[in-house]
């Protein structure tokens, strides 16, 4: 079970720093034209009169969507591995080797749910003020 969550903490702190990057990325696709909202020419209008502050649809709704949609994926992971962890503690009947294994589990699920509030937080704020 180390191996797990190692990989759930480097999984958690890799989608913190691609989310936090991403940010600030430039629009990279076109919305479709099912969407409701400017369609690519008034969108070019507009950014020739003036243009927009807030970076485009990729910036201001692609992006965001998948940092927000990954941490969630990734504290959704951690409170799966906490679970397990409390089970598993339950479970040991004093085996004091699982007791140290389930203490290990928790630790870095309760590490990682911290780690995923905050890389939550810390998008939110950002995109408040990227985006307004």
């Amino acid at each position: 079970m180390k191996k797990i969550t190692k990989i759930i903490v480097a999984l958690t702190l890799g989608i913190w720093l691609i989310s936090a990057t991403s940010v600030y990325a430039q629009a990279i696709l076109p919305k479709p034209k099912t969407l409701s909202g400017q369609t690519e020419e008034q969108q070019a209008q507009y950014n020739k009169a003036g243009g927009s502050t807030t970076g485009g649809y990729g910036v201001t709704v692609i992006i965001p969507f998948v940092t927000t949609f990954s941490i969630g994926f990734a504290g959704t992971m951690a409170f799966v591995a906490l679970v397990y962890g409390g089970v598993l503690y339950v479970s040991t009947f004093g085996d004091e080797t699982q007791t140290g294994k389930a203490k290990k589990i928790i630790m870095w699920a309760l590490i990682g749910l911290v780690l995923t509030m905050f890389s939550y937080a810390f998008v939110q704020i950002i995109l408040k003020l990227k985006i307004g």
